[in-house]
């Protein structure tokens, strides 16, 4: 039995919690509320309130969001205890904070798991399992609202298992659109010829997230919006391939059942990656 303790705003981490109660192996022993709004609900109350230092010591796992303020020294504190951490949300770490973080985890044995939400999809599973590389993939997400962290992120690390997120190449392209709608294009190129498009922005009243596939002798198509997945323009059968929760894999790896996955070394890589896409955009921008 692993005791979980929170620590963040309950309203951002009630549905992790919601999944990880199911699981059998877990105690939610409490919480310290940071940054928590005034409209609480009875979840909240539910769970004991301590104070961080307190809930730190009991607990074998913290389950953060990423409202804590200095979270490198609170992360720290916490891998230096040989405790295990799940970020909800990524990190506001710098690549110098995180590189001593990994290096910390690798001497400590803990295990620090960044959301990866795409990667544990059925259609996700089923890419990685039956398209081989090289490949073409077209990822494009738009939303009201986007940045690094609520879309560049979660792309680079949903092809963890496929071309990975160490492109040898970078090419960006972005450009301001129709009623201050934002476009942006970045072509990653890898070592055995693989070629990933980001294309993701802001556009005024749309919302479309797709992936297109391009394999040998296989070309797939996932329409997460509609909720419509092809491979050879016939439906795909997904029923073997049932959502997985991340967390539930998160504590999979802690018991040693499944390996790690969407690690703090992962997220480093992917904040190199951003970084270099970063300067690019600033350098290439057409306005």
């Amino acid at each position: 039995m692993l005791n979980v303790g929170l620590i963040g705003n309950t309203e951002i981490l009630e549905p992790y919690v919601t999944i990880i109660r199911k699981n059998t192996e877990i105690n939610v022993i409490g919480k310290a509320s940071v940054g928590t709004s005034a409209q609480l609900n009875s979840f909240h109350f539910t769970i004991p309130e301590f104070n961080r230092v307190e809930l730190i010591e009991r607990a074998d796992v913290i389950l953060m969001d990423n409202s804590t303020p200095m979270p490198y020294k609170f992360m720290r504190e916490i891998i230096k205890k040989s405790k295990h951490i799940f970020c909800a949300e990524y990190p506001d770490l710098s690549m110098e904070e995180c590189t001593n973080l990994n290096k910390l985890i690798h001497e400590s044995r803990s295990v620090v798991q960044v959301s990866n939400p795409y990667f544990f999809s059925p259609a996700i599973q089923w890419m990685k399992d039956n398209i081989s590389t090289p490949a073409f993939i077209d990822y494009s997400n738009f939303e009201e609202e986007a940045t690094n962290q609520k879309t560049l992120f979660p792309m680079l690390l949903m092809l963890l298992g496929s071309t990975g997120i160490s492109p040898t190449k970078i090419g960006v392209v972005t450009f301001p659109g129709y009623n201050d709608s934002k476009f942006t294009n970045v072509r990653l190129e890898f070592n055995d010829a693989s070629v990933v498009n980001l294309n993701f922005g802001s556009l005024e009243s749309l919302k479309n997230f797709k992936v297109r596939i391009y394999s040998d002798n296989k070309f797939a198509t996932f329409n997460f919006t509609k909720e419509r997945f092809l491979c050879d323009n016939k439906p795909l059968e997904l029923d073997q391939y049932s959502e997985i929760s991340e967390l539930n894999s998160f504590i999979d790896s802690i018991h040693g059942k499944t390996t790690k996955t969407s690690t703090l070394d992962d997220y480093l890589i992917a904040m190199h990656v951003a970084q270099k896409i970063s300067k690019k955009i600033a350098q290439f921008s057409i306005h």
